[in-house]
């Protein structure tokens, strides 16, 4: 059973993130190659709200490795407004952005310099990113931090300043790796909801890698699951608001659950 749902303009929209048939493998220490994506392709349109969930070994991570031109593909391509994605980062400089687990907060700077730090790769006048990052600052609710260190910061709040660098530089694509997980569920869930009213206010596309289910349904538009190594095994819609529908929340869950038991990895 797939449930299936979308809006017509996302439906409409051209493709934002194209991926074709993409590998890569690593080399272990006895010699052997190990695959974390095997052939894997699917396609994120211009808005839409991505949610990526699988097993352990899925090879999550290391996608958007090669999303932000990190690694690089053994075979197949990614795509990114048509053009291969190592041309789009070298052009369009922070124009993908990544939101960790943990916040990667850079200890000395203050929470508006950490905000700004994007706009600085960017070269953008000191001034000017200071100001944006104040906004998003105030926007993620830390107006009264802006000069604090991340030390000073509680986990919640680090994770705030996080999101506030991933959208100051106007991201076209935000990129989330399990982004809330390392937060207390009562945090995590003030956070989700906190982000998602900010998401909605940008036209942006987003790509969410997550464990947990409850979360992709909360956050995405659709569902794709992985098997491990990466591969495309279902992508399921989510219709707006489904999140609080307890039933259709539960008949999604059971059906992810499912596939990603399937999709796991044999040791």
């Amino acid at each position: 059973m797939t449930i299936a749902t979308s809006t017509g303009a996302i439906a409409a929209a051209a493709p934002k993130l194209t991926v074709e048939h993409a590998r890569k493998s690593f080399r272990q220490a006895n010699g052997g190659d190990v695959a974390a994506i095997a052939d894997l392709s699917f396609t994120v349109r211009a808005g839409e709200y991505v949610a990526i969930v699988g097993p352990t070994g899925a090879g999550k991570s290391v996608l958007l490795d090669c999303l932000l031109g990190l690694k690089t593909l053994d075979a197949g391509q990614i795509l990114i407004d048509g053009r291969p994605v190592q041309n789009f980062v070298r052009e369009k400089k922070g124009h993908i952005t990544r939101i960790f687990q943990e916040d990667r907060l850079l200890p000395w700077l203050s929470a508006t310099d950490n905000a700004a730090f994007g706009l600085q790769i960017q070269g953008v006048a000191e001034k000017d990113r200071r100001a944006s990052a104040a906004k998003w600052l105030e926007a993620v609710g830390l107006s009264g931090f802006k000069e604090a260190l991340p030390r000073e910061l509680s986990g919640g709040m680090r994770q705030r300043v996080n999101i506030a660098r991933a959208f100051a530089p106007n991201p076209e694509l935000v990129l989330l790796d399990e982004a809330f997980s390392a937060l207390d569920d009562v945090t995590a869930t003030r956070l989700r909801q906190d982000f998602k009213t900010l998401a909605q206010a940008q036209s942006t596309t987003f790509l969410i890698v997550t464990h947990s289910i409850d979360e992709a349904i909360f956050l995405a538009n659709r569902i794709l699951v992985f098997g491990a190594p990466a591969r495309l095994m279902a992508e399921i819609a989510v219709p707006p608001h489904a999140h609080e529908d307890r039933v259709l929340s539960d008949r999604i869950k059971d059906e992810v659950r499912t596939l990603i038991a399937a999709g796991a990895r044999v040791h």
